[in-house]
């Protein structure tokens, strides 16, 4: 593609919706690339309940919202994905599994990918009774055994999702104190299908073809025990999905720090969203962050 964009938007979760909605609207002529379902992570989180303007309203659903205004407005919505950024003199180069892109400034929003835990047979298994995505697959182990793996609010919120589906749901945690809220744990002790169990850390996943049991381990007793489960959901948090950038942009972590202004140690490369190094990860603090660097973005195009 020889055609200059003046913005590439790498993501269409909030934050880079809602910099596309921005950029769109002023007439800069720009792309929004998703590789998958637009509104990011809001698609599988079985329900939103700290969303301003939204009492309680399922992921997919709020999503949707997103993704309408993207259809009303006649954004340039373009499905692939970018497997290579990097920059040719002043040209940005996001490089798709269908196309090249090329652009005047570029604004990275790709957000997060579920962390493994490097266990054997993890990566064989998935699919095969491993899932990171209860809304996604819960479906699939109705009536069966469970595990669920993590104490952050996700795998709480998850949890509870999976135990009006499963016989019996096991959730473990490495720690005594959960990560997320104690009213989430409150509402997950309230199913009489649920076992808690903490201090734990997976040991081990058992089965060839498919999942058959996970052994975990006390941490501080050094106990071991087998989980005879038919599935495992491991929601231990989330690393920046930044592996394909080729631009100096990124700390050891792989997330991308940036200034107040969204913009990158790179002149004309932004970044917003969940892929900054920050503790706190919230829908509004990403739309936030769409509009920052859309104005930033409006600014360095117009000098």
């Amino acid at each position: 593609m020889d055609k200059i964009f003046d913005c590439v938007i790498i993501g269409a979760g909030p934050t880079g919706i809602g910099a596309a909605l921005y950029l769109h609207d002023k007439g800069f002529d720009i792309a929004l690339i998703e590789k998958g379902m637009p509104g990011g992570k809001i698609n599988i989180a079985p329900r939103v309940d700290n969303y301003p303007g939204q009492k309680e309203i399922p992921g997919p659903d709020l999503a949707m919202i997103f993704y309408q205004r993207v259809l009303d407005h006649k954004v340039n919505f373009v499905g692939d994905e970018i497997i290579s950024l990097d920059k040719e003199g002043d040209t940005f180069i996001s490089q798709g599994l269908n196309a090249t892109y090329k652009s005047k400034t570029v604004y990275v929003a790709t957000g997060t990918v579920e962390r493994k835990m490097g266990l054997a047979n993890e990566d064989e298994l998935f699919g095969h009774g491993i899932s990171y995505c209860a809304l996604c697959d819960g479906h699939f182990f109705k009536g069966q055994d469970v595990l669920v793996i993590g104490g952050g609010n996700a795998a709480l919120k998850e949890a509870i999702h999976l135990a009006g589906l499963v016989k019996h749901l096991y959730l473990i945690h490495r720690r005594n104190e959960f990560r997320g809220s104690a009213k989430l744990v409150d509402e997950l002790k309230a199913f009489d299908n649920t076992t808690i169990l903490t201090p734990y850390i997976p040991l081990e996943f058992i089965g060839k073809e498919k999942l058959e049991a996970v052994k975990i381990q006390h941490r501080e007793t050094g106990e071991e025990k087998v989980l005879e489960v038919q599935g495992c959901f491991p929601l231990v948090g989330q690393d920046p999905n930044t592996k394909f950038i080729k631009l100096d942009i990124k700390n050891e972590w792989g997330n991308i720090p940036v200034e107040k202004n969204m913009s990158t140690s790179v002149s004309g490369c932004f970044a917003g969203g969940d892929v900054l190094p920050r503790d706190i990860r919230q829908i509004y603090l990403a739309e936030h962050d769409g509009m920052v660097a859309a104005k930033s973005i409006e600014e360095y195009l117009t000098k």
